[in-house]
């Protein structure tokens, strides 16, 4: 991707095709509109004003802003206050109305909110990780409707961890956070015999017991935090924070060296042997990645809040060692990152993570402001802004500065596709000129190491003003990408249309592709291309099982439904189903719904019964549909799987929201899967 391996814990986050928010399909509590529609370029900017007591200022109008550009003043074209509120209370509902993430994912993207990284860092020792991970948790249980948030690892080590992308599925972002990852290896073994690769005196304690890697002179955390600002900088409208949960970040070296060098401090570097360092060979290194890092946060307007999992520091526990010095040391540079933001230090205490809720509140209001350039015809240059509140006492956080011209994404990955399709698939929220819906589902393919991944894109498309031809053609392209955003697989098509508008004049059709991946998580982006004013995309993910391996296992769950909106290619699943896929997840009383999948037993044993349960269950968690099949070992072919159809029942079911689960069975062995629709 254009990236050394050194930084593989953050290229999710700025590769061309790795950055994604895909939303449940369920979607959140609507709120006005954050847009911006006027008749030239604007510039916006979102802005944060806080009082004494870090609580945000609310009230204000655009009276009360000046905003500078290049230090001159610029008139407020456009002004908008965001208050993202509090969580409603729901009432008493169903534990999977909550946890259980719709399996169709859309591109409806609300402006506003919030992203948060969540950032481990690789100086976590062994005995901190739990508190590291409750930090965690408890930021995502946090978030709010319409928050996205990523999960990912400064740990330059290919055993850093596994990282999660932009997301609101809690599930995949507490998978990734609990997901082994490594840590710091408090006192390495040095001296003869038992020197660590590279000859670097703090190793990261690798999950599979081998030591691997360096993070030379530290730099790896603020170039890493760069990364992260420059990949967010062009997002409007939403607030961005970054929360860095670790034990040690080195802000800055003196010519001496650092002091617990100069003192003989113990810790991390307890009994080692550093005659062989050289005091402030670190200096020049670090300060250039420190710049760097000011700059890329300050454009972005990204705010770090820096949260220790050491718990409450004493002699016995200090990372750097029980003496004084090395106790303020550590401090001092942990709360850089906060200060140099504006964010929060949460230290010296258990529970780090109550002091969350005040931190997410801190970003649950803020204004929307626009002005028009100066210069509009100014192209790739760097303007400073600068916004003033005319109120005492209070604080004003904003990016500070843009850079003119259009915006390019990073040309990284494999070139996959047209430019016009490709840019659909560009950039941190995906393109919303029509809506998408799409849903994946792997299926095995008998013999072959790679599964088949069905894609159905569902499309609402209104008439172009100048369509005259009712068949014209639309191409869509569905790629796949691995933790670290390269792109494996991808499929290009070119699919003919036939306009049948209904009365909103608006078409409904489907586009299935088709993907050959091997075991493993990926993300799946598609975008469309109808018109050069009507493209779109939108992004979901896909777990592959490695079925071959598995006692039991399920294929993902499709869905069929009649009468269908039209889909094409026909034979885009030929020869893997005996239906007709649809990204339609909410029915008519008066459909014909059914679903599919496929259960797959160990090839290498005799077939054995298998039995399969089926229910369905409402919000209230009462269940409507409770069915038990058994499958004999002669249903399963010579490749040891069967086909399961189920016909859902919503021509009895009250409108309203259901959840159907398939579980299958086999000795002490079970396999299940959950897909959410909706009865109109």
């Amino acid at each position: 991707m254009g990236l050394p391996t050194s930084r593989c814990a953050v290229r999710l986050l700025v590769s061309l095709v790795c950055l994604s928010t895909p939303l449940d399909a369920q979607q959140p509590p609507s709120q006005p509109q954050v847009t911006f529609q006027t008749g030239v370029d604007l510039v916006q900017v979102d802005v944060s004003v806080l009082d004494k007591d870090r609580r945000p200022v609310r009230g204000l109008t655009a009276a009360n802003f000046t905003i500078l550009e290049d230090g001159k003043p610029r008139p407020v074209a456009a002004f908008v206050p965001v208050d993202l509120g509090e969580r409603e209370v729901a009432p008493a509902r169903a534990s999977w109305v909550r946890d259980v993430t719709p399996d169709v994912t859309t591109n409806d993207v609300r402006p506003e909110g919030r992203l948060v990284v969540i950032m481990f860092d690789w100086s976590i020792r062994f005995g901190d990780y739990q508190l590291a991970r409750r930090i965690a948790t408890t930021a995502v249980n946090a978030l709010e409707p319409g928050d996205l948030a990523a999960v990912i690892f400064s740990s330059p080590f290919a055993n850093g961890g596994t990282p999660q992308n932009f997301t609101a599925d809690r599930a995949r972002l507490l998978a990734a956070i609990n997901r082994p990852f490594a840590v710091a290896l408090h006192n390495p073994p040095v001296g003869p015999g038992h020197d660590p690769r590279n000859r670097n005196e703090v190793m990261i304690d690798d999950p599979e017991g081998y030591e691997s890697g360096d993070c030379l002179c530290r730099t790896c955390v603020p170039e890493s935090i760069a990364r992260v600002a420059d990949a967010v900088r062009d997002v409007r409208g939403r607030r961005k924070s970054l929360l860095f949960i670790g034990t040690y970040f080195r802000s800055a070296e003196s010519l001496q060296g650092p002091m617990t060098r100069q003192g003989g401090v113990g810790g991390f570097l307890r009994g080692a042997q550093t005659s062989n360092v050289r005091p402030g060979v670190c200096a020049a290194p670090l300060q250039d990645a420190r710049e760097k890092m000011e700059r890329a946060t300050a454009l972005a307007n990204l705010t770090i809040h820096t949260l220790d999992p050491v718990g409450m520091e004493t002699s016995s526990n200090s990372p750097l060692g029980g003496e004084s010095a090395g106790i303020r040391e550590r401090q001092d540079d942990l709360s850089v990152l906060a200060s140099l933001t504006g964010g929060r230090t949460v230290m010296n205490t258990d529970t780090p993570e109550a002091q969350l809720p005040a931190i997410f509140a801190e970003s649950g209001s803020y204004y929307l402001l626009a002005f028009a350039p100066a210069d509009a015809s100014a192209k790739s240059r760097l303007h400073s802004i600068a916004v003033t509140v005319d109120r005492p006492g209070v604080s004003v956080r904003t990016r500070s500065g843009y850079i003119s011209g259009p915006i390019r994404a990073p040309r990284r990955g494999s070139a996959i596709g047209s430019p016009e399709t490709v840019a659909a698939l560009e950039g941190v929220l995906p393109r919303t000129d029509l809506p998408l819906s799409v849903s994946v589902a792997p299926f095995a393919m008998p013999g072959k190491p790679e599964s088949a991944v069905a894609i159905v894109l569902g499309v609402r498309q209104p008439a172009p003003p100048d369509r005259s031809d009712k068949n014209a053609p639309v191409k869509v392209i569905a790629a796949a990408f691995d933790r670290d955003g390269r792109s494996v697989q991808s499929e290009q098509q070119t699919v003919g249309v036939t306009w049948r508008p209904d009365g909103s004049a608006t078409s409904r059709y489907e586009v299935v592709s088709r993907l050959a991946l091997k075991p493993g998580r990926y993300e799946v982006r598609v975008a469309l291309d109808a018109a050069p004013n009507q493209r779109a995309s939108v992004y979901t993910y896909v777990d592959v099982p490695d079925f071959a391996k598995q006692p039991l296992s399920l294929s993902g769950v499709v869905l069929a439904v009649s009468p269908s909106v039209p889909s094409a290619p026909a034979d885009a699943f030929t020869n893997l189903l005996p239906v007709v896929p649809t990204a339609q997840r909410a029915f008519a009383r008066t459909d014909r719904a059914s679903a599919f999948l496929q259960i797959y037993q160990d090839v290498t044993r005799i077939a054995q019964p298998v039995s399969v349960t089926a229910r369905v269950a409402d919000t209230s968690d009462r269940i409507v549909l409770d069915q038990v099949m058994a499958l004999t070992a002669e249903r399963f072919s010579a490749h040891r799987s069967a086909d399961y159809r189920l016909e859902l029942p919503v021509e009895r079911l009250e409108p309203g929201e259901y959840l159907l689960t398939i579980q299958a069975t086999q000795g002490q062995h079970t396999a299940g899967r959950g897909v959410r629709f909706t009865v109109r």
